[in-house]
């Protein structure tokens, strides 16, 4: 299993990069560490957020913008990922779980009462009247959501219902883990089917639903792009036991993921200015299909596949048919 971080913009979106995650079950077995060519540096324990952290902080060491930060639940229900991302002065929206409690108004602590015997507790407590935190998932039931649309899709307006409240996190609340914290935005999603997700942000006190769920959507190209680097581009063929050899598999499945991207950028650009001077219509009168990672590709293959030798039978006959990976 692999951690890996994407750049999204408005003109698509890309792999920057990407580091294998050892369990435990590897770290304690030194002869299989060898024999993968583990590094050094890389044979201890690290969860995948301290991994996805480290990894953003390369990306932007080499000049990466970006001020968003977007994850799904197994990062951010990580309080040291979501904590790092904000002590780097970054914003984000991170999913979590239906089982996270909350407080939904400002919660009261009183300081520790010093006891008569035993270690004296340095961790206010919550006040006696003030209402326990609650489930989001039970918080939700509550809540009122309403249509936000968040794009143009190619077949209309894609939108969905959404609650947009703010809260007040309540993780450790029994032992004061949490006292004192801030306010942050509770995204809750109803999908289509019914099924409920739920984000954490720090977005500004004034961000409005429609920011928060166009953030929140943006994950969709690096699903789609995922996808396609494994359908596509063999990202998820590789079967060796070698570090060294997973890194460079990887490497070079996003080299050619970038190199289609461009290629896909540059027709796109060509068929851009044909129209502007003599518009083209498709049989039927329809508009001219959009370039995808996986036309281009296909077009390549024809393009580059091996012409065969006018004097072999057998090539001549093949020479039609295109390189299938």
């Amino acid at each position: 299993m692999a951690v890996s971080v994407h750049y999204v913009s408005p003109n698509g979106h890309y792999p920057l990069d990407a580091r294998l995650y050892l369990p435990d079950s590897w770290l304690g077995d030194k002869a299989r560490l060898d024999k993968a060519g583990v590094p050094k540096p890389e044979r201890r324990s690290r969860t995948k957020p301290e991994i996805a952290l480290d990894l953003l902080d390369r990306v932007r060491a080499e000049g990466v913008p970006g001020r968003a930060v977007v994850a799904d639940a197994g990062y951010g229900v990580s309080g040291d990922f979501r904590d790092g991302l904000e002590r780097r002065g970054l914003t984000y929206i991170v999913g979590v779980t239906a089982d996270f409690v909350v407080f939904t108004d400002r919660p009261r602590w009183v300081a520790p009462a010093r006891p008569g015997r035993g270690r004296p507790r340095t961790r206010p407590g919550l006040a006696a009247d003030n209402p326990r935190p609650v489930a989001v998932g039970e918080l939700a039931g509550r809540i009122r959501r309403r249509k936000v649309t968040w794009r143009e899709g190619t077949k209309g307006k894609l939108a969905g219902r959404f609650a947009w409240l703010r809260v007040w996190p309540g993780q450790g609340w029994s032992t004061g883990a949490c006292a004192g914290a801030g306010p942050i935005w509770l995204l809750i999603e109803e999908q289509a089917d019914g099924q409920l997700k739920y984000a954490f942000s720090n977005l500004p006190a004034d961000a409005s639903c429609g920011r928060a769920v166009r953030l929140w959507k943006s994950r969709w190209p690096v699903e789609q792009g995922y996808q396609q680097l494994k359908e596509e581009l063999g990202l998820d063929h590789f079967e060796g036991r070698s570090w060294r050899g997973f890194h460079h598999h990887v490497a070079m499945t996003l080299l050619a993921y970038g190199f289609l991207l461009l290629e896909r950028h540059r027709l796109t650009e060509e068929r851009n200015r044909k129209k502007a001077t003599r518009p083209r219509r498709v049989k039927g009168g329809g508009a001219e299909p959009a370039l995808t990672l996986p036309g281009v590709r296909r077009a390549l293959q024809l393009l580059l596949r091996p012409w065969a030798k006018p004097d072999c039978a057998h090539c001549r006959g093949q020479q039609l048919r295109p390189i299938q990976v």
